[in-house]
């Protein structure tokens, strides 16, 4: 629409200025053809007179002569002012003109060039020497006869062209007034057209932003128009109620999913502690038994616990997608928590010969979040034993540190790394950037996306880097307690020694 408006506009502006150049022209060769005939009927009229005062005797002097020439151009309208404004006769390097306001300099040199070279008339267009606007400069010769032995005399006459300017500026006038009216009306037009266009487009984009914020019931109104934007509304709607039902079906299986899983998972709790029962009897018994039922008695303990722990992540997952999960926080300071979950950890470290570092860095304040420990405790054991196990004979570092209204905590190990092509999967549920490697330890698949869950829940955030070869970084960022333990009333805090970076080592 707005190119159209453009359009026409540039077309209405086109066709003003053809128009005035149609009229200019018109005008100014009215005017020259007019003063051509004039001026020809003049010079026959100056040939005359020049005629009968060359054969006079005694001859007048040049000046007498151009100035009886220049009256007889003057009577030659017929009793009425003469049509040129002044006459200019130049003859043998003398000039004479009827108004001092107008001499021989002021013709064009051009125009004298082109006046010897043939008799004329010739014309040219030059500013006006006595005011604004333009005239019209017409150059005729006075042929003296060839027996008087006298030269020829040139007259210029200056035509005002005032009539023809005050015409073209008045329809410039009108043409301006005319293109600005039609400019506001297609101005005035394209608006009320847009705003009819976009009413439609700003009401569907409105609806779409409802639909994309979880509104799945909000509808374009009016979609039963039998323009095109009616049908497209109409579509949108039909589009819409399709994805509210896929949207419902998926809500609804993974609902039935999910109770499937929490049904099952404590379903199996009790005969679960009965296999325990039974196998914790003969693990304790197996010194007297053959040596293949000794090792099958070690296999049914390691895979029984294998099996409590994939039970115990269903059961979790279960409770965060049923929504059932609650907080009960409390002032945890992420140092302590760190070291006993290192010392936890420290058998497995110890056998892989793994060096795992804690560095709790409390210049800038404590590392105190308000968190429920044991779910923090498990987030922080499932990232130090994901990167011991994937460590061999290498490091694992630890750091917690306050930054702001944030505690940072980072693991960071040497191991073989996780593929680009992974990391934007690492904590989805039952992903394995190496499953064979994950099944000989015995993981679950579900450690990492727990450990997501519950960072959530404490409204911080889990981010990994990593680069194969090099190692792994995963960074957690926790909201810190806004309250800091105040000293008792009645005494003054006493200055305290700078603490020194708490550290754990094993293996």
């Amino acid at each position: 629409m707005l190119f159209c408006s453009a359009v026409a506009v540039c077309a209405l502006l086109l066709l003003g200025l053809s128009l005035r150049a149609v009229l200019a022209r018109s005008l100014y060769g009215q005017q020259h053809s007019m003063a051509s005939r004039q001026v020809k009927t003049i010079a026959f009229q100056g040939t005359r007179k020049l005629v009968l005062l060359l054969g006079t005797e005694p001859r007048p002097a040049e000046s007498d002569m151009q100035k009886q020439l220049i009256d007889e151009f003057n009577k030659a309208s017929n009793g009425g002012p003469p049509p040129f404004n002044a006459v200019v006769v130049h003859d043998a390097g003398l000039t004479r003109t009827s108004d001092n306001r107008y001499d021989y300099p002021e013709v064009p040199a051009r125009l004298a060039t082109q006046l010897l070279n043939r008799d004329g008339p010739v014309f040219a267009y030059i500013d006006s020497p006595v005011g604004p606007g333009r005239m019209l400069v017409v150059g005729i010769t006075i042929k003296a006869p060839a027996s008087s032995h006298h030269g020829n005399v040139e007259a210029y006459f200056f035509y005002p062209l005032s009539f023809q300017e005050q015409v073209l500026k008045r329809a410039s006038d009108f043409m301006l007034v005319v293109g600005a009216g039609l400019l506001a009306a297609v101005v005035v037009i394209a608006a009320l057209a847009i705003g009819r266009v976009l009413r439609p487009i700003r009401r569907a984009r409105d609806v779409a932003e409802e639909i994309a914020a979880g509104n799945l019931e909000a509808r374009i109104p009016h979609a039963n128009a039998a323009d095109d934007f009616g049908r497209l509304a109409e579509s949108f709607n039909r589009m819409t109620d399709n994805l509210a039902q896929k949207i419902g079906e998926l809500e609804h299986v993974s609902s039935l999913q999910a109770r499937f899983v929490s049904d099952v998972s404590h379903e199996l709790r009790t005969p679960l502690a009965t296999v325990r029962m039974a196998a914790d009897y003969i693990h304790a018994a197996r010194t007297g038994l053959p040596a293949d039922a000794q090792r099958a008695a070690v296999l049914l303990e390691r895979e029984l616990e294998r099996f409590e722990n994939l039970l115990e992540d269903l059961l979790e997952i279960s409770r965060f997608d049923a929504g059932v999960v609650r907080l009960e926080p409390v002032e945890v300071d992420i140092g302590h928590l760190l070291d006993e979950v290192i010392d936890a950890l420290d058998p497995i470290a110890h056998g892989r010969k793994v060096d795992v570092a804690l560095e709790v860095d409390r210049e800038a304040g404590a590392p105190l979040v308000p968190a429920d420990p044991r779910r923090l405790d498990r987030v922080f054991s499932n990232l130090v034993k994901n990167a011991v196990e994937h460590t061999t004979e290498g490091a694992v570092r630890v750091s917690a540190a306050r930054r702001g209204d944030d505690v940072v905590v980072k693991v960071e190990d040497e191991g073989e790394g996780i593929p680009a092509e992974d990391l934007p999967h690492i904590f989805e549920r039952f992903y394995r950037a190496d499953a064979h490697r994950a099944r000989t330890l015995g993981g679950t698949g579900l450690g990492l996306a727990i450990a997501l869950e519950n960072v959530h829940l404490h409204g911080g955030s889990i981010d990994v880097s990593s680069e194969v070869g090099e190692g792994s970084v995963f960074t957690v960022v926790l909201p810190a307690a806004t309250s800091q333990p105040s000293p008792p009333d009645g005494e003054a805090a006493e200055p305290q020694p700078k603490p020194e970076p708490e550290a754990s080592l094993s293996g």
